[in-house]
């Protein structure tokens, strides 16, 4: 059920925008990083290069693991948005300050709470 959101609706709106740019840029990162790699290319580096192609690929890996969870809070939130209950600590059920969501949109808790 609803409640009525501390936050007035400029800030509600500031900060959906703020979410809906970062799952965007989210998105496109995770797909950018995603792409196979060219199997052709491959065959024409030679082995240090190819040694050094295998980290990129692992690092690759690791930021796509790393933006996926990301994603995952960010699109949290603004499920919670569309409930009604966004701003609410998950750890107090007290709210959030607008200045902490404003740094961190998908914020659970208040900085001082552990999540």
């Amino acid at each position: 059920m609803p409640v009525q959101s501390h936050l007035s609706a400029a800030q509600r709106d500031e900060l959906r925008a703020m979410l809906e740019t970062k799952r965007s840029e989210l998105r496109r990162a995770i797909d950018a990083r995603s792409r196979p790699a060219d199997d052709s290319e491959d065959r024409m580096i030679e082995e240090v290069d190819a040694a050094t192609r295998e980290i990129s690929v692992t690092e690759s890996e690791t930021l796509v693991e790393r933006d996926r969870k990301l994603l995952a809070e960010v699109e949290r939130a603004l499920a919670k948005m569309d409930a009604g209950n966004y701003g609410l600590s998950e750890a107090s059920r007290e709210p959030i300050p607008f200045a902490r969501l404003r740094a961190l949109p998908w914020a659970r808790t208040d900085a001082d709470e552990s999540d």
